[in-house]
Formats: C-alpha cells, structure tokens, sequence
C-alpha cells in the first residue's frame, strides 16, 4: 500500500498536492532547515498551503519540487535567480490552453524573471489557487522541466 494508507471505505487514498505536513515535518524530511523553506517561499519557487491561522502545510508536491530545486542549487549550481529565470521558460500558455487574446492582456505572461505563480500579476483566467494550476503542479521534477521548455509534453 503506497505510502501505508489503509485501502477501503474508512480513508480515501490522498492526492500528491493534498497538503499534510508542517513546515518542521517538511523540513525534517528534506534535510533542510525551516528558514531554508521559508526562504524558497519567499523566493517565489514554492506556494505552501496557508491555513485560516497563517499556517503553512505542505504537499507531496512541494516535497517533491524542494527536493528538484535543492538538486539544481547544489548539482547544477544555479541560483535561485536562475532557478526563477528557469521555471518562468516553462510555457503557461500552452499548459493553460490559453489563447493570443489571452498573451495580449496577461502580464504575467510577459515575465521572464519569474514563474507565473510568483508574479504580481496574475493570470487571465485563474484558478482558486495558483497551487491547483498545471503550471505549478507539472514543474515539480527536474526530468520534466526541458520537456516542458521545449513543449514535449506540454499538451500541446
């Protein structure tokens, strides 16, 4: 059973962006620190889940893309500027399906410093969370991220 979960009516199996783990249990498990977490939050490179109290949770996902940026930093040498500069070459347009009226009037479309989901500017057609967007939730593996660039497997 993955992840131990019971199968069967009494527990639903949970969803990789379903967000379960405090910053000190997410810290633990990606051998970092929580300032580290924090900082790549305030750097625009992860959206933790915020509770009414201003708690933050985190997902698999989140793990998964901490872990992806940690490989970047300490493999590839980038820094979180070139890491930003990287994740906003990902094509939200394509992932978004969104069409030329669309790029016309999108501002966040025209960034090349940021992804989408740290922008000022939010997309034409958002959805209720920048978390719940295929451009945030595709751009977790650092394998995907060249396809997603050059659009193999952007769903296009």
């Amino acid at each position: 059973m993955p992840d131990g979960l019971p199968r069967g009516d009494m527990m639903e199996e949970r969803t990789l962006s379903e967000p379960v783990y405090t910053i000190g249990v997410a810290a633990r498990k990606l051998a970092l620190s929580v300032h580290s977490l924090r900082q790549y939050e305030r750097e625009g490179l992860i959206l933790p889940f915020k509770t009414d109290t201003g708690r933050r949770l985190f997902s698999d996902l989140e793990l998964k893309k901490v872990r992806c940026i940690k490989r970047m930093i300490h493999e590839d040498g980038l820094n979180f500027a070139g890491i930003r500069r990287l994740l906003a070459l990902v094509p939200c347009w394509r992932l978004r399906k969104c069409t030329a009226e669309d790029h016309r009037v999108c501002l966040s479309f025209r960034s090349s410093t940021r992804p989408c989901w740290s922008t000022e500017e939010k997309c034409v057609h958002p959805l209720p969370s920048c978390r719940d967007c295929p451009v945030y939730q595709k751009t977790v593996d650092c394998q995907n991220l060249k396809d997603l660039i050059y659009q193999r497997g952007a769903g296009r």
